[in-house]
């Protein structure tokens, strides 16, 4: 046998290694963490934060626009992903190569979607102007200056008269040395809340996906974009129902433009409580009409248990409204303490029931997933034993995360002034929301989430009392209250846990998503920051953006003066009635637990008991109209076949605001905005 030449060799070893550098590159493609998705995806995440700004400050209300980030399925994230996926068809057709797999999209997505949710309402734009609003706000009238500033350490708040009047008045640009303090100690924490609420997804995603299989709707459309050759739009039944919001988009920014066509809202601009005047009937509250095509798809793709019981429940609280004023039971309580039927209270009782409940129900799972913390090793043979070695980090290594990402958070609370126990306290009521408000749009795929009026800082000063608090405190309390709000329009944890549940469908590597959305949301995070400020330095944040924003800067410092003043001893009503709300969701999971049939779902009843279905309960109530009758009279069959229309609706919807509110940005015409 003829030995090969050495350059014969030379060859064959040049082709083994390009052959092992192409399976190298085809698999990383195919885990979808590159150089080209994480590059892509911070592109279109900065560029995202820009628009978000841009369109929610400075074309406001003077102009109009759809909400880029604040839906569950969100605008500009989507707009995105179509116009990825509408260059890879582009890209397969003539070089295959360069197109971009379902993985690499996933990264991209995921990138834009876990930090510009940072960027808006109950985030940076409420952040922002809490830092600035104690000093500008302050004056004689208020007395704000002897009342708390002496409590404030100068890294908190800005307190620079120049860098005030920039702000507000405009005209300006960011004197940067003066913002870094609080830009980094905000990010920091902001950073902070983002890493421990990632953690939690790391250890609450096999529960949530694997054993209780939630349905996450929110993630239908994403992953149909992702397909190869995106099979949907081939569809027509996809056209068709992308065709109808669409044109009502097109159509309504064109009528605030031009008076002579016609206007056709199907936004909630209707309330039902404005035609009732006569007692009892005229407290009802806010029950508004609204046939927002996007929720309308996103309630068809859920279970219709959930569907029924969430307009079933908003009409139940609207009954408890009138009762109570038919019975002259409505004003008992008033002031800053809670009244019947105390909603929001049984809101609070709701959603911390839905985030500890849970825990009772899946305790088998977290019993092991705390023996895997603790480094316990299973029993030889035990076939329960967690392996993690799927998941985004180990379990132990979350657990540190969450810890050390708590410890960060209560340090930072504890060095404005806090008392450390009461940092405690606040933080873990605020992660309480934030998992209870995650699962119900991982159920619900809600189009915004409005959490209880008692959020986590009415909680911890209306509800108890402030006799237990220093007035370090509660001045420490008002500038974390954005971060505690009851907006949980944007929270950081959905696109976390939607990008780990849509890994599976793209074959995605978890623990590689895992860093890419940690890089994204701290390059994002900073990038937004300073797009903001650039902003509102440039327009004003008195005098050419929207002033919703700048007034909920200075909301927590009036409530916080009223305290001062007046504080508040514990509500024993309201704490009841948490106790109430809590009893009546764990009574409602547990019979959905051991009896599959039960018809109430406690996710309904949580919602209810919010702001979140005045606006949605109606197409809530189409969507489980359309889709029982379609059931019953043609089958699970007929369903599948018409879900292309309904994914459609979310599609057209997104698009037609989308497109319109960035044409308005360049064109400065009014725009229709067809989700909020």
């Amino acid at each position: 046998m003829t030995e090969p030449s050495a350059k014969q060799s030379t060859v064959v070893d040049r082709t083994r290694t390009a052959a092992a550098r192409q399976s190298l590159k085809d698999r990383a493609r195919a885990l979808g963490v590159t150089p080209r998705s994480l590059l892509l995806g911070l592109f279109l995440t900065v560029l995202c934060d820009l628009w978000i700004h841009y369109a929610e400050l400075v074309m406001g209300e003077v102009q109009g626009h759809s909400a880029v980030a604040a839906t569950s399925t969100p605008v500009g994230a989507v707009c995105f992903l179509f116009a990825v996926a509408g260059i890879n068809l582009l890209a397969r057709a003539a070089l295959p190569t360069l197109a971009l797999t379902g993985a690499e999209m996933l990264v991209v997505y995921a990138m834009i979607t876990s930090s510009s949710t940072l960027s808006s309402s109950g985030q940076l734009h409420f952040v922002i102007p809490a830092v600035t609003a104690a000093w500008h706000y302050a004056n004689e009238a208020n007395g704000w200056a002897a009342l708390f500033h002496r409590f404030v350490p100068p890294w908190l708040a800005q307190t620079d008269p120049a860098t005030l009047d920039g702000f507000y008045n405009g005209n300006s640009t960011p004197p940067w040395s003066h913002w870094l303090p609080q830009m980094a100690a905000w990010t920091g924490f902001m950073l902070c809340l983002a890493f421990a609420s990632l953690c939690l997804v790391c250890l609450l995603r096999r529960q949530w996906v694997d054993r209780e299989r939630l349905s996450f709707p929110t993630v239908a459309l994403p992953l149909e974009l992702m397909e190869p050759g995106v099979p949907l739009l081939r569809r027509p039944l996809f056209w068709l129902g992308a065709a109808i919001p669409l044109f009502f988009c097109i159509m309504n920014t064109v009528a605030l433009n031009v008076p002579a066509v016609p206007l056709v809202s199907l936004r909630a601009d209707v309330d039902i409580q404005k035609f009732l005047t006569q007692p009892p009937w005229s407290a009802i509250g806010r029950t508004q009409i609204s046939f927002y095509p996007f929720v309308i798809g996103i309630a068809y793709l859920i279970p219709v248990d959930v569907t029924f019981s969430s307009w079933f429940f908003f009409l139940v609280t609207r009954a408890e409204n009138i009762v109570g004023a038919a019975l002259n039971i409505d004003a008992v309580g008033g002031g800053q303490h809670a009244a019947f039927p105390f909603l929001g209270n049984q809101g609070a009782g709701a959603f911390l029931a839905i985030a500890l409940v849970p825990l009772w129900l899946g305790r088998d799972y977290f019993k092991q997933v705390w023996a895997k913390i603790l480094g316990e090793t299973p029993a030889q043979g035990d076939a329960g034993a967690l392996d993690d070695s799927q998941e985004p980090i180990s379990y132990r290594a979350a657990a540190i995360g969450l810890a050390a990402a708590l410890a960060a958070m209560v340090g930072f609370c504890t060095a404005a002034g806090l008392q450390p126990f009461i940092a405690f306290v606040f933080i873990v009521v605020v992660l309480l929301y934030m998992v209870a408000g995650t699962r119900i749009r991982a159920e619900t795929g809600n189009a915004w989430l409005i959490g209880p009026d008692i959020d986590a800082h009415a909680l911890v000063t209306r509800t108890f009392g402030t006799s237990f608090l220093t007035s370090q405190d509660l001045t420490t309390l008002a500038f974390l209250s954005p971060i505690g709000t009851k907006d949980l329009e944007c929270m950081v944890m959905p696109p976390q846990f939607d990008a780990m549940k849509m890994a599976d469908a793209v074959g995605a590597s978890r623990r590689r998503l895992f860093g890419a959305i940690c890089v994204g949301t701290v390059i994002g995070l900073i990038a937004s920051f300073a797009i903001a400020l650039t902003l509102w330095h440039a327009y004003g944040a008195e005098a050419r953006t929207d002033p919703w924003r700048t007034l909920q800067g200075r909301a927590p410092f009036d409530t916080l003066a009223t305290l001062l003043r007046s504080p508040l001893a514990p509500d024993p009503r309201g704490i009841g009635a948490i106790g109430f709300g809590f009893l009546v969701t764990t009574v409602l999971l547990f019979l959905r637990s051991y009896f599959p049939w039960w018809p109430l779902h406690p996710i309904g009843y949580a919602m209810a008991n919010t702001g979140t279905l005045s606006q949605t309960w109606l197409p809530f109530l189409i969507a489980w109209t359309i889709k029982v009758s379609l059931l019953r009279y043609g089958g699970v069959r007929l369903y599948r076949n018409s879900l292309p229309f309904f994914l459609g609706l979310i599609a057209g919807d997104l698009l037609g605001g989308g497109i319109t509110t960035l044409i308005g940005a360049f064109t400065g015409i009014n725009v229709y905005p067809m989700n909020w």
